[in-house]
């Protein structure tokens, strides 16, 4: 008997949890401590230049609204070492000295400051209050995200992404962000599954930035395309983020004082979270 009733328990909450992973219901008051790696490779003017950061954030749903959810990122550290031009670099930001230094002045008004996010019912980014800080270029810092600043209509990166229907184990849909003057993607989802462990969605887009950035006071002009796959799972009660991995290859150009120079790059990034 016990078996008979144990059975249909275990399919009703299986049920539940695909019939959750179909929308984001988080609460207020729900905590996260995120901490994104990212390494990137790349060869540029025959140089090879290697960079490993990472950025520990505390999130917090502060509000749920008819409109969707407002959520508030505070940046607690920040890390990065790079290698490449002839220089070693490093920077941390829990280091008095290093955040008085070059790196640390330009970063100093992140680090520690809340920022409040307005994201949709989809997982999208509406808009935000600071109004501080400048648009995405489409550089190479913006697709690593090292500072954690989004834009409107960009994915909320501790979100599930999900279309305007109902999806099963199996369904795939495409979704587009950004512009070629900033970023633009186009990404494939695929719901591969929701168990125990939570709804794993695999992911597989395109990237194009043609346009110029401002970078040390010049104007550097870049034409890149490149590719990105991954997987991430997410909890199936409420759409936040658990862990995610990708990986993305870029070529292009950089166009700095009249001279074109061929680039090509590898980046790799991992995000993990767990609920404070």
């Amino acid at each position: 008997m016990k078996k008979r009733i144990f059975l249909p328990l275990v399919l009703m909450a299986l049920l539940t949890m695909a019939a959750n992973a179909q929308k984001i219901a988080v609460a207020k008051g729900q905590k996260l401590e995120t901490v994104t790696t990212t390494k990137m490779s790349m060869e540029l003017m025959g140089q090879n230049i290697d960079n490993e950061s990472s950025a520990t954030n505390n999130v917090e749903v502060k509000e749920v609204n008819a409109d969707g959810y407002v959520f508030a990122n505070l940046i607690k550290r920040l890390t990065t070492k790079m290698n490449g031009m002839g220089q070693d670099i490093s920077f941390d930001s829990d280091k008095k000295e290093d955040l008085d230094g070059q790196i640390g002045q330009a970063l100093k008004g992140k680090i520690g400051t809340v920022q409040q996010i307005q994201v949709d019912k989809k997982g999208k980014v509406m808009g935000t209050n600071d109004t501080t800080a400048k648009d995405a270029t489409g550089g190479m810092s913006d697709m690593m995200s090292m500072t954690g600043d989004v834009s409107k209509g960009q994915p909320y990166p501790y979100l599930i992404q999900l279309p305007g229907k109902n999806i099963k184990a199996g369904d795939t849909w495409t979704d587009s962000s950004g512009t070629p003057a900033t970023i633009k993607t186009v990404t494939t989802y695929t719901l591969k599954g929701v168990s125990a462990d939570g709804a794993l969605v695999s992911f597989t887009g395109t990237l194009v930035k043609s346009g110029t950035i401002q970078q040390n006071g010049m104007e550097i002009q870049m034409d890149m395309s490149g590719t990105t796959t991954g997987e991430a799972t997410y909890e199936a009660s409420t759409g936040l983020l658990k862990t995610s991995a990708s990986s993305s290859d870029i070529k292009g150009t950089m166009g700095i004082m009249g001279q074109n120079a061929p680039l090509n790059a590898t980046i790799k990034a991992n995000i993990t979270a767990k609920k404070l």
